[in-house]
């Protein structure tokens, strides 16, 4: 019986190559697959991370220099009205009835000298009806007869508001100013301001990074100078930006032109403006987010030492990993070739193993058992209660104390002969062996019993004829 069983089974060598087939080339792949893909979006995080707070950075640069150029703007407009003032009595002696052109040009030279240490390179004095009545420093060409009289507001509607500030050619600006007299009413002159005036005050955008633009813009949003670096240029786009965020309403002699400060960011371009000179001028900047591939070029040599080391650190986990599951796999191979060899032998020697956890009492058989004892039908896994009901109630307390002693460790092995039902009902004779297995504390945690059943060669019913012979002399 256990010859026929034992060919309708597969055979375990091949289960074991099977089993040994599908462990490690498959998963190891898959590991190292997840180890690398961790690694590419842990660069991927740290990346973004790095663009949020360079992003911050530009930001917070931007914020800084709209600070710093609302204050050199205002040092600027400072100058140029400390200069008019100091230039005034002498443009007044020079414009006086009955001075002398000697005289004159001495005090248009002084005015020169004047101008030299200030953002203006001439002053342009007009007449009661506009028109240009003298010119004072060195006079542009780019700017000859674009100069009129001051210019008023296009937002104050019906009222007469003057524009202090406004472009006269690509790269200057006209400051409009009083003169005062020394006798009589001021008289209306212009600044002509300098290719470098207010350029300190711009070139102080260039802090918040490439991509950077700045303006100067007058009470009416009207860009007077501009700045920007290099590959870029303040354009409507901007001026549009800018016109938005200020919120540009209608203006009167009494109000301000906009908000005094102003931070704001659309998509990726961010926006800080100032007012200068109480409202009168408005100073804007403009700058952008960095790109990713900005920030990676910028710290290309940090992300490759970053890259490097995590490589290396993956390649270590994966290596130490690798050598455990082949430590863990040597293990397993070997525990299973001992199962393996140990079903076999079983097999040979006609044998039944059964698994005894004492732990949580349950007992396991193995297939040779079922082929054995049980027609083939392996039962399912069982408490040692059910197996102790298939020993024979004759032998049941034997069993039990031999149990019970390999239990309290009196004894770790233990062989005798006892009687289990088999699944037909018919009881047959076995010989069990059994050996307890005892954990690290020395506490038994299993106990292996194999059995074979006992010999079949009449030595038994000899025995008993002989036994009732012998009774039969003793009574004669």
């Amino acid at each position: 019986m256990t010859t026929d069983a034992s060919s309708d089974r597969p055979n375990r060598g091949v289960q074991l190559a099977r089993r040994l087939e599908r462990s490690d080339p498959f998963l190891m792949r898959a590991v190292q697959a997840a180890a690398l893909i961790g690694c590419i979006l842990g660069m991927l995080i740290y990346s973004l991370q790095v663009v949020r707070e360079d992003t911050q950075a530009s930001r917070n640069a931007l914020t800084e220099a709209a600070a710093i150029g609302q204050v050199a703007a205002e040092a600027d407009l400072a100058r140029l009205d400390a200069a008019a003032l100091e230039a005034a009595p002498l443009v007044a002696a020079a414009l006086a009835e009955g001075a002398l052109p000697a005289a004159q040009r001495q005090r248009k030279a002084e005015v020169s000298s004047i101008l030299a240490r200030t953002p203006a390179t001439a002053i342009i004095v007009f007449g009661p009806r506009g028109e240009a009545v003298s010119v004072f420093g060195q006079l542009p060409a780019d700017v000859a007869g674009a100069i009129g009289p001051r210019p008023s507001s296009r937002r104050a509607g019906n009222e007469r508001l003057g524009l202090e500030l406004v472009p006269v050619s690509k790269d200057r600006a006209a400051y409009y100013r009083a003169l005062p007299m020394p006798e009589g009413q001021p008289v209306q002159a212009v600044l002509v301001l300098r290719k470098d005036a207010f350029q300190s005050a711009l070139q102080i955008g260039a802090a918040a990074g490439n991509g950077w633009r700045a303006a100067l813009l007058n009470r009416d949003g009207q860009t007077v100078l501009t700045a920007a670096g290099q590959q870029q240029v303040f354009d409507q786009v901007d001026a549009g930006l800018v016109t938005s965020a200020l919120g540009w309403r209608p203006l009167h002699a009494d109000e301000s032109s906009s908000a005094g400060r102003v931070s704001g960011q659309q998509s990726g371009t961010f926006l800080e403006t100032r007012s200068v000179a109480g409202g009168m001028l408005q100073i804007a900047y403009v700058g952008e987010a960095p790109s990713v591939l900005s920030v990676l070029a910028a710290r290309r040599y940090q992300f490759l030492a970053l890259f490097g080391a995590s490589i290396l650190a993956v390649l270590l986990a994966i290596s130490v990993v690798q050598n455990e599951w082949q430590r863990h796999d040597r293990h397993v191979r070997d525990a299973d070739l001992i199962a393996a060899r140990a079903d076999i032998t079983c097999d040979l020697l006609a044998a039944g193993v059964i698994d005894w956890s004492v732990a949580d009492g349950v007992v396991d058989y193995s297939e040779g058992w079922a082929d054995m004892f049980s027609q083939g039908d392996e039962p399912a896994s069982e408490e040692i209660f059910d197996w102790i009901a298939r020993i024979h109630p004759d032998d049941r307390v034997a069993a039990r104390q031999a149990y019970q002693a390999m239990l309290e460790g009196t004894q770790s092995e233990l062989v005798h002969r006892m009687r289990i039902r088999m699944s037909s009902g018919l009881w047959v004779q076995v010989v069990e062996r059994g050996r307890a297995i005892a954990g690290t504390d020395g506490r038994v945690k299993r106990i292996v019993l194999v059995q074979t059943t006992e010999p079949v060669d009449g030595s038994a019913l000899r025995n008993a004829f002989g036994g009732l012979i012998q009774a039969d002399a003793r009574a004669v």
